[in-house]
């Protein structure tokens, strides 16, 4: 079981100030709505310290307020906000990342890629499996099954075939609502070579990311269906960190 100590770093791995993670898990830990004061006397911190940290929580939806007559308590949101939170701000960073590589005026470390529309994500996902070598591995951050095997239809049996001859092994964490058709489509392709893990608290979405060598893909299934494919190491790297620490997370299927 990863200790409280480890969970605060994470939190501060995916932004948060480490006073603000310490509240965050402290609230967590309890379920029930406390006061500033009782906050600040367990932890023993300043009250302006907490009021502060509390303030933060609450502008990236991971607390809520609670009325409690003249005077406010506050509770923890569930750990899927975390996941939420984090997502949010994977998708702004690859977003601004591709603003900042078109006034870079440096060698570009990294090269963005954006792809609309079925025939131009259909091209893409054809070339990329051309391009596996063999015995690779790739990192998948689920939620969005059900919206990516809706659009890739019966492309997805002989895409996942060719993927699966050059011995693909991949590592997925799903969402509860992934299991029944990971265990039957997905499992009856790639065997054991598909490794999952489920977390109970990563919610149903439009979104799937998948992490392969020094690329980042984000697959989103709106209208229109966009995929966005980004090259760096460093961005790479970090996406395969938050992985991580979803996985240690996360129960064997």
């Amino acid at each position: 079981m990863t200790s409280k100590s480890e969970l605060a770093h994470s939190l501060t791995q995916l932004g948060l100030a480490e006073r603000d993670a310490s509240v965050y898990l402290f609230l967590l830990e309890r379920g029930t709505p406390w006061a500033p004061s009782k906050i600040a006397q367990a932890l023993s911190l300043p009250r302006q310290y907490v009021h502060l940290s509390l303030q933060r929580l609450l502008d990236l939806v991971l607390l809520e307020e609670v009325p409690s007559g003249v005077r406010r308590k506050y509770r923890a949101l569930p750990p899927s906000y975390v996941t939420r939170m984090a997502r949010e701000r994977l998708i702004m960073a690859e977003r601004t990342a591709v603003e900042l590589e078109k006034i870079s005026g440096i060698g570009a470390t990294q090269d963005a890629e954006i792809y609309r529309g079925t025939r131009q994500i259909l091209d893409f996902e054809d070339r990329l499996v051309d391009g596996l070598p063999t015995d690779c591995e790739q990192w998948g951050i689920g939620g969005g099954l059900e919206a990516f095997l809706n659009f890739f239809g019966d492309n997805y049996v002989p895409i996942s075939r060719r993927a699966n001859e050059k011995r693909l092994v991949t590592y997925y964490i799903a969402a509860p609502c992934e299991v029944e058709g990971l265990s039957g489509m997905v499992k009856g392709v790639f065997g054991e070579r598909f490794k999952i893990r489920v977390l109970p608290t990563l919610p149903k979405t439009l979104v799937q990311t998948a992490i392969r060598f020094d690329t980042v893909t984000l697959y989103t299934f709106g209208t229109p269906p966009l995929v966005y494919f980004l090259k760096s190491p460093t961005v790479a790297a970090d996406y395969k960190k938050f992985f991580m620490m979803l996985w240690d997370m996360a129960t064997p299927l």
